[in-house]
């Protein structure tokens, strides 16, 4: 592995700081090791560079593996034999092919499941039960909210569906304070990214100024590419399903729209619902502008219901460049659309994949929050409640976060010191202030 300098090295102080303080406050066993479904993002490999013999199998997400090959290799390279580039959520819904893995990774270690998007879930309650398997498993942490509630097509369920039938933990990190933080740089790094794919996209361009731009869903990832265009000056329609965003958005000046209207002006379309939103309605296609661009935010796989609309023929994929990352699909009117990441050859779209927002220092505290759950699943004297969804503990919460703004903004000084109890050991309680 190259030696870190500069930005790199803080990085590495982070995770290596933080994992001491985690295994400090939950007396993480040694032999505990962690099963990761995680996008292959380079400053990932540092995280993982600080486990140890911790991590025992790393399955990177296809969508960021396509188009982070130097990424992976780096990976297979620093950790052989941890790293199943190959294996993807349909291996994982077979159940025999999870237990298979999960038997020759953890070799009979005590083991948490930490991953985004619910590959595990359908196998879930069959590996809890599992003679072996079951008494090693401590738990599962899910970091998405789609990975909770599974597609709304009905077919790729998540945890919520199973949960009641699991005899052992499942925590969710969507809704944590950590990921919220992390979630406002997301906006601005997908239109980073979107601005990239559109130039180099065989002269297809579009120019961010002088085209009408829609943000369909405005949680905290469309308000997020709400507020970068705006700095830019760049006033987009706006549309979401809650009436109440809706009057919100108008009473704050921005340009509130019927989805039918946002659809019909614009030509770049930012996606943001996290459902099968297009396979539901497909009525809404013969509104899109003719050669428009949908740019697709959160889950690809299943944010507008790419192979959905492909077996109901509401769309079919027409002849591309492999390497042109927009596809190009054609309507039952023989309108043209194009779909950004949207071209693989069974009409998946994987999500638009963000590099440079994973540099995020929030994206640090993410990575810690999940090594920090799984090791709170294993600790002794604490029951984390079965049969249901928990929610991250705010004190893991507060526990990196003191550790992150150690790191990064040491200029915020104490004014106070406090103990809180967490799980028995006392931690110090800090209010900070900017100085």
């Amino acid at each position: 592995m190259i030696e870190p300098h500069g930005h790199d090295k803080m990085h590495l102080d982070f995770y290596k700081q933080s994992i001491v303080r985690v295994n400090e406050v939950c007396n993480t066993s040694d032999d505990l090791c962690f099963i990761y479904v995680q996008h292959a993002f380079s400053p990932l490999i540092a995280h993982l560079s600080c486990m140890g013999s911790r991590l025992a199998a790393l399955i990177p997400k296809a969508s960021s593996s396509r188009s982070n090959h130097n990424v992976v290799k780096q990976l297979e390279n620093d950790f052989p034999r941890r790293v199943y580039a190959d294996i993807n959520r349909g291996h994982l819904r077979n159940t025999d092919f999870a237990i298979n893995l999960l038997t020759n990774v953890t070799q009979g270690r005590p083991f948490a499941i930490l991953e985004y998007g619910g590959y595990f879930a359908p196998s879930a309650e069959s590996i809890a039960n599992h003679r072996e398997l079951g008494p090693k498993l401590v738990g599962f942490v899910e970091g998405t909210e789609n990975g909770i509630k599974g597609a709304d097509d009905g077919s790729t369920i998540g945890y919520q569906h199973v949960a009641h039938k699991i005899n052992k933990p499942i925590i969710s990190k969507s809704k944590s304070r950590i990921k919220k933080i992390m979630d406002r740089d997301i906006g601005p790094a997908i239109i980073e990214s979107c601005k990239n794919i559109l130039h180099h996209s065989n002269g297809k361009g579009i120019e961010f100024t002088q085209s009408s731009i829609g943000i369909i869903g405005l949680g905290s990832i469309g308000k997020g590419i709400l507020r970068h265009l705006n700095n830019e000056h760049i006033h987009p329609l706006v549309f979401d399903l809650d009436i109440a965003v809706m009057a919100e958005l108008a009473h704050s000046q921005h340009l509130a729209v019927p989805q039918e209207t946002l659809l019909a002006k614009s030509d770049l379309v930012f996606l943001n619902t996290g459902s099968c939103f297009l396979a539901q309605q497909p009525e809404l296609l013969k509104h899109i502008k003719e050669n428009a661009v949908l740019v697709l935010c959160t889950s690809g796989d299943v944010e507008a219901g790419i192979p959905q609309l492909i077996a109901g023929k509401h769309i079919e994929l027409g002849e591309s460049d492999v390497n042109d990352q927009i596809a190009t699909y054609k309507l039952r009117d023989n309108k043209s659309i194009r779909i950004m990441l949207g071209g693989d050859g069974i009409g998946q779209a994987p999500n638009l994949v963000v590099e440079s927002g994973s540099n995020s220092l929030a994206n640090l505290m993410s990575d810690m929050e999940f090594y920090a759950l799984g090791c709170h699943l294993a600790r002794k004297g604490i029951q984390c409640p079965v049969g249901r969804i928990s929610d991250s503990p705010v004190e893991i919460q507060d526990l990196i976060i003191e550790q992150w703004l150690q790191v990064f903004h040491p200029e915020c000084r104490n004014t106070q010191s406090e103990l809180t109890n967490v799980g028995g050991v006392k931690l110090s309680n800090q209010t900070l202030v900017s100085t």
